[in-house]
């Protein structure tokens, strides 16, 4: 018995990478489930993506191929599979609610796939539902149409906004979580950690030697006042949020490390970014993507450590 699982706006994975981690994952809050997560895990049994090029790559990770659509396009969520879904995780783009997307918000064309699956909630009513989306997503038009929705349709909601940072992980990514179930007990809070894990866990020695990572000297003395760099063995060293832009822009996309021994400044391989979200080691290593869209893929993907943290508590009876 497991439980099944649609993997919306799926990208790389994030959500099928935390089904596969947390029957494992240690936390002491969540502990008690253990067993029972061993009976019933978590298992994406439907995935769709607009974006052709992440095939490959779920397929070879997660064992299955997610269907290339256009999700406001759909009758069904379930449609491509012969079985019923217990939970839907929506990472819906989040464009149109920043402020490099001009906050259009329902006005946004990119919105319109959340929309259409606000609709489709009602009527399929999964057990569980999740969704992720950036800080400013909440008191959205969707925001609010989402929740009224779901309170419409008898499910309780708990709001979290989280980052990896809350984890001990050393990676600023504060994101907007939406938790709803229909019946159950009521959602706890997630605890804190107070401890934080050295970034040079994360970090592999060897991409000093890869060229394709180095900033050249001339962008570093042009750009250098906006950059976020960092002492790659600074012990209270905590990287800026990875977006999809890093490796294209210079600037407000992530960060970038130093280091005195090797007199250079490099940018984060696409493998040591995957770490620090939770993938799994060498994660782009077996892919014939390019770097940039290694990076783009991971900029847009999830953190998967809280995505744990909430998929326990969503779980939970």
């Amino acid at each position: 018995m497991y439980i099944r699982i649609a993997d919306l706006f799926c990208g790389i994975g994030g959500i099928a990478e935390a089904a596969q981690t947390l029957p494992e994952y240690p936390h002491t809050d969540t502990a008690p489930l253990v067993d029972k997560l061993r009976k019933s895990r978590p298992k994406v049994v439907t995935a769709i993506d607009i974006d052709r090029s992440v095939a490959s790559l779920y397929q070879h990770h997660h064992g299955l191929v997610p269907r290339c659509s256009t999700i406001e396009s759909l009758q069904r969520v379930a449609e491509d599979s012969d079985e019923e879904l217990d939970m839907w995780w929506l990472s819906p783009p989040c464009q149109p609610y920043t402020k490099r997307g001009s906050q259009l918000g329902d006005l946004d064309s990119r919105s319109l796939a959340l929309a259409r699956l606000i609709q489709l909630i009602p009527r399929e009513l999964p057990r569980l539902i999740g969704l992720e989306n950036v800080p400013a997503f909440e008191g959205s038009q969707h925001h609010q149409q989402m929740k009224q929705t779901l309170t419409d349709s008898g499910y309780q909601c708990k709001e979290y906004t989280l980052c990896p940072t809350d984890l001990g992980i050393p990676m600023r990514r504060k994101r907007f979580y939406l938790l709803a179930k229909q019946g159950g007990r009521s959602f706890p809070n997630i605890a804190i950690s107070k401890r934080q894990r050295p970034l040079t866990e994360f970090i592999n020695d060897a991409c000093w030697e890869d060229h394709s990572l180095k900033v050249p000297p001339d962008a570093v003395r042009h750009y250098e006042s906006a950059m976020n760099i960092i002492e790659v063995g600074s012990r209270d060293a905590v990287t800026a949020c990875f977006t999809s832009a890093y490796g294209k822009s210079p600037i407000r996309s992530g960060s970038y490390l130093y280091s005195s021994m090797h007199d250079s400044i490099r940018r984060f391989s696409p493998n040591e970014i995957a770490k620090l979200m939770g993938f799994r080691e060498g994660f782009f290593s077996t892919t014939n993507l390019s770097q940039r869209s290694q990076y783009r893929l991971i900029g847009n993907s999830l953190a998967v450590p809280v995505v744990c943290e909430l998929l326990s508590v969503l779980l939970a009876e």
